[in-house]
């Protein structure tokens, strides 16, 4: 079985070298594969410099967000290979050594589709969440209670430690899923620019009977958003949030009406309040 490493670039050149000098030397992955979201600075061309017969450099003619990317080049990788494992890495990961990555293809069976580690980040561990129900998503939009709802949502480090656990969603920040089930259920939905695009993976994939797990095992690094924080403000983050929000439940959880005009009020009420508290 063949292995793909996919990243997207957005400006972010610095943090793409970076990740390249990590994993251009692991003997397992096949094809690296950066894709450009139509920057606006000189990345692409410095990225250019970096293509060989390993590396593949690829275009997208407008940026369409995350999950399109990562579409892009897990479509390259499916037309080049029958049979495939696709990493899939944001550009600030940090993973200690290639036998991790080993660790987690071995853990694949036919009823696994997505295998990831554990996400160690600068506030704790990210070991995967429960898909949210609408009115879970709407407490979890409440400031006061939203960090101790969370904690109800997130599978614990001592659940998953050392163990391989079935979860319901992984970070999307790295993960490693079978090509053919990823081309089973068409992809990463790209009506979604950022964020939720784990949510709707998880519920696809629910739907074709396909399994999602951590192997605590393994754990990487995530210096987190740095790169999105680099060309979106809070506002706009919280926009994207929200939007992403709204559009998964409504259509992948069937959000009533009333659920609906909620999740808009609130996101008008905290958008005003971010405005105001910015100026």
């Amino acid at each position: 079985m063949k292995t793909g490493f996919v990243m997207v670039n957005y400006n972010d050149y610095e943090n793409i070298k970076k990740m390249v000098d990590q994993v251009q030397s692991y003997s397992l992955l096949d094809r690296i594969v950066i894709v450009d979201n139509h920057s606006t600075d000189d990345s692409l061309s410095k990225i250019k410099e970096l293509a060989n017969e390993k590396i593949v450099v690829l275009e997208s003619a407008h940026n369409g967000g995350y999950g399109a990317g990562l579409n892009i080049g897990a479509r390259y990788l499916n037309t080049l290979y029958e049979d495939c494992i696709i990493i899939m890495s944001n550009t600030d990961i940090v993973i200690d050594c290639e036998q991790d990555i080993q660790i987690l293809m071995d853990t694949f069976d036919t009823d696994t589709a997505v295998v990831a580690p554990i996400m160690r980040e600068h506030t704790g561990y990210n070991c995967g969440w429960k898909i949210p129900s609408p009115w879970q998503d709407i407490l979890l939009s409440l400031p006061v209670i939203y960090k101790k709802y969370q904690r109800k949502m997130h599978y614990t480090l001592e659940q998953v430690k050392n163990n391989i656990v079935e979860v319901e969603v992984v970070s999307g920040s790295f993960f490693l899923v079978r090509g053919a089930d990823l081309k089973a259920v068409d992809y990463f939905d790209e009506n979604l620019f950022l964020y939720y695009e784990e949510n709707v993976l998880s519920k696809k994939l629910q739907q074709i009977h396909k399994k999602v797990v951590i192997n605590g095992n393994v754990e990487v690094f995530h210096n987190h958003s740095i790169t999105i924080d680099k060309v979106h403000t809070s506002v706009q983050k919280y926009k994207n949030l929200k939007r992403s929000q709204y559009y998964f439940q409504a259509k992948y959880n069937r959000a009533g009406i009333f659920n609906r005009i909620t999740m808009k009020i609130l996101f008008f009420l905290f958008t005003c309040f971010l405005k105001i508290r910015k100026h």
